[in-house]
């Protein structure tokens, strides 16, 4: 029987493993719709982390920190479409800030709510993806969803503390 810190590492480990080939395919200047595959796994892994530490850890569960809010937001996403979740992006043209090397022409971005597949309700998480995803470029989404994970793993206290990416 495994344990609970092995699981989150075996979690850990498939996000920071996704999004390193999420953004060394970016880096390389493959087209973004070609990156759907790693930000899928990158989604719902965080996913998977978020939900594993807001049903152990009460602190974060109740967190009202601005990556907690994209977390809430991307749960909204990917519930809305776990079997087309690319159905929840968009190419635009045009450039988004921050600016990556090589310099694209178009951007991944997230849509808008009323056009995303129908789902249960779910009014919290839909004003974070709201506020916080819907328009905005997935790759800023993913970034800012690894800045939440590193910052929740150095936390005193989180589940996260002693587990190591692997």
């Amino acid at each position: 029987m495994t344990t609970q810190p092995e699981m989150l590492r075996v979690a850990l480990h498939g996000f920071h493993s996704a999004r390193v080939r999420y953004c060394s395919q970016l880096d390389q200047g493959h087209p973004e719709e070609h990156l759907i595959i790693p930000a899928i796994e990158v989604i719902y892994w965080g996913c998977v982390l978020d939900e594993q530490l807001e049903a152990r850890d009460v602190v974060y569960k109740d967190c009202q920190d601005y990556g907690r809010k994209i977390m809430l937001g991307t749960r909204f996403a990917r519930n809305r479409a776990t079997h087309q979740l690319p159905m929840l992006i968009e190419k635009v043209s045009g450039i988004a800030a921050p600016i990556r090397a090589p310099l694209p022409a178009e951007e991944m971005v997230w849509l808008p709510v009323d056009r995303l597949p129908e789902g249960r309700p779910a009014p919290r998480q839909e004003a974070q993806y709201t506020k916080y995803l819907a328009g905005r470029p997935v790759r800023n989404t993913l970034d800012d969803i690894a800045a939440w994970f590193a910052a929740e793993q150095n936390r005193s206290a989180s589940p996260l503390l002693c587990v190591e990416a692997g």
